[in-house]
């Protein structure tokens, strides 16, 4: 099978925002972090990111000048964080400048999940994330599952109700919730489906698929994926 290419997040951010950096390896993206323009060039270099994101009220710069300069060195998508903008008539033109260099641009205070979404849709075609949790590794982008040893394939839904769990660990995530974002329907006369998958995953993540540490079901409400390394006693 196929294995497609892991390329980092090139995030130039200083002492502002530290919680961009864990959430999205959080969410399964390699992040190469550098906390000034001058090292992001000099990373450009050498390396060719993913995508670039530009925290822009951690920098002493100009980040329309940075972003010009990372665009004539490789052509990769750019998303700017953006200085908070005060209170303004409804006449007040966006922050985003006339002629933009960057392919997105988002305003503080920044909402964590416009973020993901924004580098969902620029990270080009093929762009790989890999996913980690206790002695789980798995790559939705080729279905591969590694359990310390073993190497498991996942089916497409499969794949999705993992990736799901994966990337909002400790949430509980509710049986509407799953069947609108796998099987894209709201309707819940019928759920045998997804118990089905559910214990089809269990078979392929826990030791003792009857007694899950990984999968938890929450009673009346819907599923919570857990590290059991770290939970609490």
């Amino acid at each position: 099978m196929k294995r497609t290419a892991i390329k980092k997040i090139l995030l130039v951010q200083g002492g502002l925002g530290d919680s961009v950096g864990p959430v999205l390896e959080q969410h399964g993206y390699r992040v190469a972090w550098v906390r000034t323009a001058k090292n992001a060039l000099a990373f450009l270099e050498k390396d060719i990111p993913a995508l670039v994101i530009i925290d822009v009220p951690s920098l002493r710069v100009s980040a329309e000048r940075l972003c010009q300069s990372i665009k004539r060195l490789h052509n990769v998508p750019l998303i700017m964080i953006m200085p908070e903008q005060p209170a303004a008539p409804s006449t007040a033109v966006s922050s985003a400048p006339v002629a933009p260099c960057a392919d997105a641009y988002l305003p503080r205070p920044l909402q964590l999940r416009r973020l993901l979404t924004r580098v969902d849709k620029l990270m080009p075609e093929g762009q790989a994330i890999e996913l980690k949790c206790g002695d789980l590794l798995f790559r939705p982008s080729d279905g591969i599952l590694h359990k310390r040893a073993d190497e498991v394939y996942l089916n497409p839904k499969l794949s999705k109700l993992l990736q799901l769990f994966m990337q909002q660990p400790g949430e509980v995530l509710t049986r509407k919730f799953l069947m609108q974002q796998v099987w894209d329907t709201s309707y819940l006369g019928d759920t045998r489906t997804l118990d089905v998958h559910i214990r089809w995953l269990r078979e392929a993540i826990e030791d003792d698929p009857t007694d899950p540490v990984y999968l938890r079901t929450v009673r009346r409400q819907g599923y919570r994926f857990e590290n059991p390394k770290v939970r609490k006693s």
